[in-house]
């Protein structure tokens, strides 16, 4: 294929590939930290990091509770 872009109806598109890039950049930063957001969307690891930070411990997405 092309390298790394994706397809659209315009062209192709590198900014979305750049903005997924980032959010899978932040969801393994995020869980190498111990927390586990409920998603690899980026305002789903912004709450689970926010969370975690203000608690204090690690965020599990998938039982909405936190880590021990």
């Amino acid at each position: 294929m092309f390298g790394g872009c994706f397809p659209t109806r315009q062209g192709w598109d590198r900014d979305k590939e750049k903005k997924d890039n980032k959010e899978l950049q932040s969801y393994w930063s995020a869980t190498k930290q111990g927390i586990e957001p409920r998603s690899t969307r980026q305002p789903d690891i912004d709450a689970a990091v926010k969370l975690s930070n203000d608690a204090g411990k690690a965020f599990d997405g998938i039982k909405l509770t936190f880590k021990e």
